[in-house]
């Protein structure tokens, strides 16, 4: 690149490289095997691969839940929330169980990690 195509910022080009090159990374770690120790276990300890992943997913999320009815009733939003405006969901899903409730939203983020945008 000539220094004419280069943005003014040069640390934001830096930062996006190094996300490209971590998304291309954290895409070859998911599988079916991935998948699942989070459907069986959202919460708690993990194997590596899977702490990496979620360590991830945590900046900045882009999809959480809102309890509709506390410790009862989930539903997964998308976020940020702006102030004084209501959570938006994503679809119309109601879920009883929150590990299953955080499951779809570690779902959510897999399908997004796994678009091809950018790279």
């Amino acid at each position: 690149m000539s220094d004419a195509t280069l943005p003014a910022d040069r640390q934001a080009l830096v930062a996006a490289r190094f996300d490209a090159n971590l998304r291309r990374e954290l895409r070859a770690l998911i599988d079916e095997d991935l998948i699942d120790e989070h459907r069986r276990q959202p919460l708690g300890r993990h194997s590596d691969a899977l702490e990496r992943v979620l360590n991830y997913f945590r900046r900045p999320p882009r999809y959480g839940l809102y309890a509709r009815v506390p410790c009862r009733e989930f539903v997964v939003i998308r976020l940020p929330v702006r102030p004084g405006a209501g959570p938006e969901a994503v679809d119309d899903v109601v879920y009883t169980d929150e590990n299953e409730a955080m499951h779809a939203v570690f779902t959510l983020h897999v399908a997004d990690l796994m678009r091809a945008d950018e790279d």
